[in-house]
Formats: C-alpha cells, structure tokens, sequence
C-alpha cells in the first residue's frame, strides 16, 4: 500500500504539537537510560557508578543508590557476552534494593536478545554464558537429554509414517549442546527464574512525553498507544508458550530444540499434511497460527527489531514519524539496538530521536560503555572516561543555554 502524501498543514500541525510537547517537559526528573550491555558487567558497573546508581557497596549488601532518579535500561542485556547472567541478576538486585528503600524506580525493557532466549534462538549465546548454568549435575543432565532426544526421533518418524533419520552422531550433538545448555534454556522458560522475571517486562516505557523502546517505534506498525504495543508483545509470548507445549504434546518438536530446529520441523510437518489421506485441519490452523506468530516476533517493524530511526534517511522517514508522534503525543524516543559507529550517543530528527548503543561490549564491539541522562529539558550523553557531553536543552531549560531543539537542528557537541 503506497502511503499518503501529507500536506503542509498536516506537516505544520505536528511540529506545532511537538513543540508544546518539549515545552510542557521541560520540569521533568531525572532519568538515566543505557543502552545494550550483552554481558559486559564490569562496563555496566562502571557506568552505573559514573552516573551515582550503583552503591559501591554491591556484594555486601549494597545495591541501588540512585535515590529518586528512574534508570531505564533498554533491553539487550544477555547473549554475545561472558556475563549475562550476572548482568540480569544486576538489574533484579536493583530493582529489588530501589523497591525496599522505595526511592526512584528500575525499569528493564525487552530487547530482541532477551525475546531471542525465551524462545530459543541460541545463535549468540557465548561458551562463557552457557557454563554460567553448569554444575555439578550438568553431564547426567545433557545424557539424559540425549537419549530423550533420540526417543523423540524415533516417535516423530513412526508419526510421520517414515523410517527413522539416521540421528545426529553423539559426538556432535554433544557439542552443538555444550553443558549448561539445558540449565539455560530452563532457566529463560516460563517457569525459569529469568523466564518468570522477563515476561513481566515490557517493550516500552513513557516518561511523560519521552518513550523508551529497544529498536525503535515504526509508522509501518500498527498499534493504538504505547500499551498497546506492551501488550502485543505480552500477548504474543504467552501464545508462543502455549504453541509451544502444545507441538511438544503432539510430538512435532522436541522440547529442548532450537528456534532454528523447531521452525524446520514445523515446516515440515506442514508440507506434509496435504498429503495424508485425512488432513488434520485443527493441527493446520496451529501451525499456521506458530508460523504466523514467528514472522511477527522477528519482523523489522517489531519494536524489539527496528532500526529506521538509526538506518533510514530524515528526509525520507521525517514525515511519517512526526504524524506518529503527534498521534501518540510524544516528543522524543530513546533507543538502543543499532550500535553507533563512533561510540558516541547521537541525536537525530531535530532532537527527538536519541539514539544510545555505543557497544559496551568493547571484545565485541570496540566501543564504550554510555548512558544518556534526562533532566529538566537537557539531555546529557555520559560516556566512561569522558567529561559529560550537552546534546539538547528544550523548554524551560533552552531558555538558561543553548538550544538546539528549539533552532529544530541536530546539533551534537564535540
């Protein structure tokens, strides 16, 4: 569908929205966002110290220290990295500590990674992450799930009518499941102490008129207001948990496998229904409702996914994402997801999209652990080893400095 030219009074009523929208922000608290962190504790601690969140004290008691600021953290803490079981046990001491001393408040968003392990795509999870789980028990786990693998197999031949698959060698299955595999995926199930913790969170965040989001809010997806999207994606793990056990009951997927393994064997399996001589049309309708729901979970439009307001040009993108913000009554987002080429936190969009990956994950990424905070209508970018850069003031406080999102240019200082 080709999109609708807007007119220039359309164009001009959403800047005249967005305008009183940064003005009324002006007097808001203090916010302190970070970006992806994919396991890179000692950087996540060090700027959570640089920004006064973390009581120098942690590990003996300590915890939140942030008094009445809002930390919020965009998602994409776990997979790539050696210590993204550490870093989520971080975030949960924090929110935990800050609830008990009942000052400021931990918000944990869901990026695509923390999506990626509730529903088994292991493509990046690092050797350190997965003996992270080990234990004493590990090997009698992974032997029993070999031989259960193997039962699997022989049942899902018998049940599509076929001989059995020559199986995988032990040798390599062994290694394609490495101990503490199972642990893990445990662990971030429905059940698991991460899984529990993870589906209570949310995609996004809205502070008066600034929203949070892991990849970015597109125009192209559909959705009423920023509940709305919370409860599209709550919505849809929680039918992925019931597809899932659902498939494993009927004998189509093993519940242990892979993302990858699993949609094969879906695919398959559907291939094949029109072939038998009673097709099974509630067994239809339930893959195709598990396929369906796959492609919405890793679609580039997904709040957990998008990259436009990083990749694409203003030009281009500027019209239609005005009209979304003034629709939602917003005046600037604050993602993560894409990493900034040069380390450094960018603004784009006049000010209204802040964008805040600088790859913390420097064995990975070579970049920098960053925060960006949000005070009274400035917003500063923290950076470990650098002096606090001024990005934007807005309203009341454009009035005291400079101002950059007033003159409605980009301008990031040196």
């Amino acid at each position: 569908m080709k999109s609708r030219l807007l007119r220039p009074v359309e164009v001009l009523a959403a800047w005249l929205v967005l305008i009183s929208l940064q003005t009324a922000a002006a007097a808001q608290g203090r916010i302190v966002a970070i970006g992806d962190v994919h396991g890179a504790l000692p950087e996540f601690e060090s700027i959570l110290r640089e920004t006064g969140l973390l009581d120098a004290k942690r590990g003996a008691g300590g915890g939140w220290a942030g008094g009445r600021t809002v930390l919020v953290q965009l998602g994409d803490l776990v997979d790539r990295g050696p210590k993204t079981r550490a870093c989520l046990d971080l975030m949960m001491e924090l929110e935990r500590t800050s609830q008990k001393r009942k000052s400021g408040k931990v918000v944990t968003l869901l990026g695509n990674h923390e999506v990626m392990a509730m529903t088994g795509d292991m493509r990046y999870v690092s050797p350190e992450d997965y003996q992270s789980f080990a234990d004493g028990q590990s090997e009698k786990v992974r032997q029993n799930a070999y031989k259960d693998y193997l039962g699997f197999m022989a049942e899902r031949a018998d049940l599509a009518g076929v001989a059995p698959a020559q199986p995988i060698s032990a040798q390599k299955w062994m290694a394609e499941h490495p101990l503490g595999f199972f642990e893990r995926r445990d662990a971030f199930g429905p059940l698991g102490v991460y899984g529990r913790w993870l589906r209570q969170r949310n995609v996004t965040y809205q502070s008066e008129d600034i929203v949070f989001v892991h990849g970015g809010l597109s125009p192209n997806l559909p959705f009423d207001d920023i509940g709305d999207l919370n409860d599209q994606m709550r919505g849809a793990l929680q039918t992925f948990d019931r597809e899932w056990q659902s498939l494993v009951k009927a004998g189509i997927i093993w519940r242990y496998m892979t993302m990858d393994e699993a949609v094969l064997e879906v695919q398959r399996e559907r291939a094949a229904i029109p072939l038998r001589e009673v097709e099974n049309t509630k067994l239809k309708e339930e893959l195709e409702k598990f396929i369906n729901l796959m492609t919405w979970l890793v679609s580039r439009d997904n709040p957990v996914w998008y990259e436009g307001l990083a990749n694409q040009p203003e030009a281009g993108l500027g019209p239609s994402l005005d009209v979304m913000m003034m629709r939602l009554k917003i005046g600037a987002i604050v993602a993560g997801h894409t990493v900034m080429p040069d380390f450094q936190i960018h603004q784009r969009f006049g000010n209204r999209v802040f964008l805040i990956d600088t790859g913390m994950l420097r064995a990975e990424f070579g970049g920098t652990a960053s925060a960006l905070e949000i005070q009274d209508g400035r917003f500063t970018a923290h950076s470990a080893g650098q002096p606090p850069r001024t990005l934007a003031t807005r309203g009341a406080a454009a009035g005291r400095g400079a101002s950059p999102a007033a003159s409605g240019r980009g301008v990031r200082q040196p």
